[in-house]
């Protein structure tokens, strides 16, 4: 009996060797694919980490292109609003008094010539300046009061000259304050009306 028990404990512990081998061979196996896995998850994530290294890079080049293109484009802005600014100066200096001169036109139309031009003149770099295609209030402030300002600056040498006749009862004194008077309001009202506008937007329920 003791000879059988021994052999039945033996065939067991042989057994229970066997599994253990049989364990560890699985064991090693599932350790074998679980770092195939995460060796191939990696691989991704290497592949992916490169893809948006290059990805990032490539933004960033075309935020630099970008940026100096706006930096071109805000030159080149500037320099043809600079043209148009020129152009205007010497359209009010220097083409209208000179074909009032040669036309022998009275020289108060030079004042309405004048604050037509700077007018549509002004509308039209300030609209190209800010690049918007309709014009807005803000731009027609700008220009009405800009042509206002110039029709003062050429009135005021003109008429402390006394190259202009006032019609009869004027007096140069009470045009000149007349004058000064509208060219303050303008000028208050240019700078007061966009605030206004800013408070008016906030306090205006949505």
């Amino acid at each position: 009996m003791a000879k059988e028990e021994r052999e039945e404990l033996e065939k067991k512990v042989d057994e229970l060797h066997q599994e253990r081998i049989n364990l560890e061979k699985d064991i090693n196996k599932l350790n074998l694919l679980k770092i195939e896995k995460l060796e191939s998850i990696n691989e991704e994530l290497e592949k992916r980490s490169e893809w948006m290294d290059k990805e990032r890079i490539k933004a960033i080049k075309e935020r630099d292109n970008l940026l100096r293109k706006v930096k071109q484009s805000n030159g080149k802005t500037w320099k043809n609003a600079l043209k148009m600014i020129s152009i205007l100066g010497v359209l009010d200096l220097i083409v209208i008094p000179l074909i009032i001169s040669l036309l022998a036109i009275p020289l108060h139309w030079i004042f309405v010539s004048m604050g037509l031009v700077t007018f549509f003149g002004i509308i039209l770099i300030v609209n190209y300046m800010s690049g918007t295609s309709p014009f807005n209030t803000g731009e027609i402030r700008k220009a009405i009061t800009v042509s206002l300002i110039t029709v003062y600056l050429a009135f005021m040498p003109i008429m402390a000259f006394g190259m202009i006749l006032l019609p009869l009862g004027a007096s140069a004194k009470t045009v000149v304050t007349n004058l000064t008077w509208l060219i303050a309001v303008v000028i208050v009202l240019y700078f007061t009306t966009r605030p206004l506008e800013e408070y008016i937007k906030k306090i205006k329920p949505k």
